[in-house]
């Protein structure tokens, strides 16, 4: 992937707006509500981490963003609908292995 020089340098100094946000107090409060949905102390995955981190520092930083836990449950349904359907791709290749 090519980035742009001042996207480069942004990231290098942790000046995008997704470091800035990761930084926030509304991000924190995030990690926290998602670590309660996804079941208390558990770590959270990367990819339900990412899923926070793909829409939320540009609704932060436009002044837009959700309160921490309608934020989190956004995050964690989308996330959850994912894994549903990975699941359902895993059972439907392991019925169709299974039928060869």
């Amino acid at each position: 992937m090519d980035l742009d020089p001042q996207d480069y340098d942004d990231l290098l100094h942790g000046q995008s707006m997704v470091e800035r946000w990761r930084r926030s107090d509304h991000a924190v409060a995030v990690a926290a509500e998602l670590m309660k949905l996804h079941g208390g102390t558990v770590p959270m995955s990367e990819l339900l981490w990412a899923g926070a981190e793909a829409f939320l520092p540009r609704q932060w930083h436009a002044g837009r963003a959700a309160e921490p836990a309608v934020a989190a449950f956004e995050v964690y349904d989308r996330w959850r609908r994912l894994q549903e359907r990975r699941l359902q791709r895993k059972l439907r290749q392991e019925q169709a292995d299974g039928k060869s």
